[in-house]
């Protein structure tokens, strides 16, 4: 029999609570989990945070930084015919990626893809993408590419750019609500993954449910999930349902932390 990989257990620090951040994680690392990640923005409030502080608040809570997720408007512009327009969001990502090195930040997950991009991908694509690439491997950072509405420029980025310092970030919700071949981005691509957002949804929108709560089939999940080859954390990307907003942060935490060890329990058992 398998020994269990014991995947670490991680939750996106925004989880539909309005807490200034310390709070948040504080509640985060008593309900259980091992790691968080990061929106990199600053954080509106009384007072602000800069996101240049969230790092050392993430460590300070006892937490590990899995890594940040960078804005993606305007992620489009990579696939551009103009050079001048995909330099401007080339040059913001590698921005980030420096940041990534300067605040000891393993990864960055970026979406490659959004609602105006071009029917088929191409090469202005891979060359943005290439630029930024080249940056993160001078640096030993890690870019994970996240599936939105279009799997297929995952494939296709991943294919033409074999490094490993790229790899993919699987979100779960966009696989099923956007694909009609749920599952295939992960079973041809899984062992170029680095990262997960798992969440479920009503097929309708992307609601970022907890697992168990959607119409997401996770034994097809966990049955194509390259178990052996991953080496990141199982990670939610959650936000609370009607139900839950009627209850205390805590206790969405403590419900969300039980339904990331049925995820890992799933996982463990197919390979008993």
């Amino acid at each position: 029999m398998e020994i269990s990989k014991e995947f670490k257990l991680g939750i996106f620090s925004w989880f539909g609570f309005v807490l200034p951040l310390p709070a948040r994680l504080d509640l985060i690392k008593k309900a259980g989990f091992d790691a968080t990640t990061l929106w990199w923005e600053d954080e509106i409030g009384h007072p602000g945070i800069p996101k240049e502080d969230m790092p050392a608040i993430v460590r300070e809570s006892g937490l590990n930084l899995e890594n940040i997720h960078v804005p993606y408007d305007n992620c489009d512009d990579l696939w551009s015919e103009k050079r001048s327009i995909r330099d401007a969001v080339v040059n913001r990502h590698i921005i980030w990626i420096n940041d990534c090195a300067v605040f000891g930040i393993p990864m960055m997950v970026m979406h490659i893809s959004d609602t105006k991009a071009p029917s088929i991908p191409n090469k202005y694509g891979i060359d943005s993408i290439s630029r930024i690439l080249k940056i993160a491997e001078e640096l030993n950072i890690l870019i994970a590419i996240e599936n939105t509405s279009r799997a297929d420029y995952n494939q296709f980025v991943l294919k033409e750019l074999p490094s490993q310092n790229l790899g993919l970030c699987y979100d779960s919700s966009h696989d099923w609500l956007y694909n009609s071949n749920q599952g295939e981005l992960l079973e041809k691509s899984g062992k170029r993954l680095m990262a997960v957002h798992l969440s479920d949804n009503d097929g309708q929108k992307d609601r970022h449910w907890l697992p168990g709560e959607g119409n997401i089939d996770w034994e097809e999940v966990t049955d194509i999930f390259p178990y052996r080859s991953y080496n990141g954390n199982i990670t939610l990307e959650v936000f609370p349902c009607h139900q839950d907003f009627n209850k205390t942060p805590q206790a969405f935490l403590k419900k969300g932390y039980q339904r990331a060890l049925w995820i890992r329990s799933l996982l463990d058992n197919k390979v008993q």
